[in-house]
């Protein structure tokens, strides 16, 4: 795989990087600042920590809907975060890209010498043409610029190649205790309501044609998520809603997990108890038409 020019303040813009090396991290693109609420090391450092592990679950569900009977030959994991969608891709594609936005997170990334990461914004990849059998967004998409990202996920697919998105989101289901549902709303929320995001996209093939791309279908579901206390004030500290407050300096990490705790005691008997907790999951199966 040939990679796209590096653009950089120094370089022609029309130089081409050598093919990729497994195992290593690729000079992305630079590009100007742009808002990304997990650039911080400490966010970073809770998310890596803190989010659970869903997305072996969801790699099946793709691999049953797209039918993969064999392992795909590259597969391209955007806003991968500290890589655990990445890695989950190893399961259905031999040739495993990701890229994200922020250095702080990809420093985080799960090593692999199957695995090549590269800081990049989601609407300009340092990748050639045609080179990916399948493209997947793991709760990242609320956050690009989605005409422009279609755009260029559709350069970077092959011929009726896949762009699949995906997301594992807070639903406030506690298993045995509808008063945590009314809670997250409620209560957390007006304390910490959640930063803009492009949550009102338009799914349409008519949105999307002009990009060569055909909505297919899509799934919903719910992942069981075990958690204590502890995990669950964890979790919601790689919010974007608490990272937005921390950084704004209206508040600290420490002042968040305290007033957490002391909110959270009615749901957990004691630090120990483990709570069954519902995340929601919906997956967009999108097809490359040409």
């Amino acid at each position: 795989m040939i990679c796209r020019s590096e653009l950089t303040d120094n370089s022609p813009t029309n130089s081409v990087l050598p093919g990729f090396s497994k195992g290593k991290r690729i000079a992305g693109i630079k590009t100007a600042d742009k808002m990304n609420y997990f650039n911080p090391k400490t966010a970073a450092e809770r998310y890596a920590n803190g989010r659970p592990d869903f997305h072996s679950n969801t790699i099946m569900h793709i691999k049953d809907y797209l039918h993969l009977d064999k392992k795909l030959n590259s597969a391209l994991d955007i806003a991968c975060g500290t890589g655990l969608s990445t890695k989950a891709l190893l399961e259905i594609a031999t040739n495993v890209y990701g890229t994200d936005l922020s250095p702080e997170m990809l420093k985080l990334a799960l090593q692999s010498d199957k695995i090549t990461y590269a800081i990049a914004p989601a609407e300009q990849q340092p990748f050639a043409d045609n080179s990916f059998d399948l493209i997947t967004v793991s709760s990242g998409i609320h956050w690009f610029d989605i005409d422009k990202f279609l755009i260029e996920a559709s350069r970077l697919l092959k011929s009726k190649s896949w762009l699949v998105l995906y997301e594992n989101h807070f639903i406030s289901e506690m298993i045995g205790n509808d008063n945590f549902t009314h809670w997250f709303p409620d209560i957390y929320l007006k304390k910490f309501p959640s930063p803009p995001r492009n949550d009102a996209y338009a799914w349409t093939n008519e949105n999307l044609i002009s990009k060569h791309l055909s909505f297919i279908g899509e799934e919903n579901f719910k992942n069981a998520v075990r958690l204590t206390k502890k995990q669950l004030v964890l979790y919601f500290t790689t919010q974007s809603n608490i990272i937005a407050a921390v950084e704004s300096k209206e508040t600290t990490y420490e002042q968040v997990e305290d007033w957490l705790n002391e909110e959270l005691v009615p749901f957990f008997d004691n630090d120990d108890t483990i709570q069954t907790i519902h995340y929601g999951n919906w997956i967009k199966y999108i097809q490359r038409t040409n």
